[in-house]
């Protein structure tokens, strides 16, 4: 089973690398909980695709210019898939280029996303996307 989900969670990260976000929001849960770490513009707890899609992906792809995730390394366990990434792009509001590690843990039920926890340093993040000018601050 952690096999099958390590697959499902690329194939997610692969969906959202070609801008398709109705095949990443149509893998979450209805009531999925997203936990965007606490000091970033978006941080904090988001219920349901919709809040997440307004909430997060509206306002990242708003505040960085050709954002990206790249998944660097999937590890399963069960029903949970951890997963170390690289956030890259540029901040709009200052020039600056966004390449930072960041570590997603994804919790599976019934064959979709069920949970997320963002763990990211923070302060490497408001360097180039400072709360002030986020479109989500």
């Amino acid at each position: 089973m952690s096999e099958q989900n390590v697959e499902f969670v690329k194939g997610i990260y692969g969906a959202f690398a070609r801008g398709d976000v109705p095949a990443v929001l149509g893998a979450f849960t209805d009531d999925i909980e997203w936990f965007e770490a606490e000091g970033m513009p978006y941080g904090g707890l988001h219920r349901g695709g919709e809040a997440v899609a307004q909430n997060v992906f509206g306002p990242i792809s708003e505040d960085v210019e050709g954002f990206a995730i790249a998944p660097e390394e999937l590890i399963g366990s069960g029903a949970t898939v951890a997963a170390v990434v690289r956030y890259t792009g540029t901040g709009k509001a200052t020039g600056k280029a966004l390449d930072v590690p960041v570590v997603h843990v994804w919790d599976i039920r019934d064959g979709k996303l069920a949970r997320f926890r963002q763990f990211i340093d923070t302060v490497k993040f408001a360097d180039v996307v400072p709360a002030a000018v986020s479109v989500a601050g």
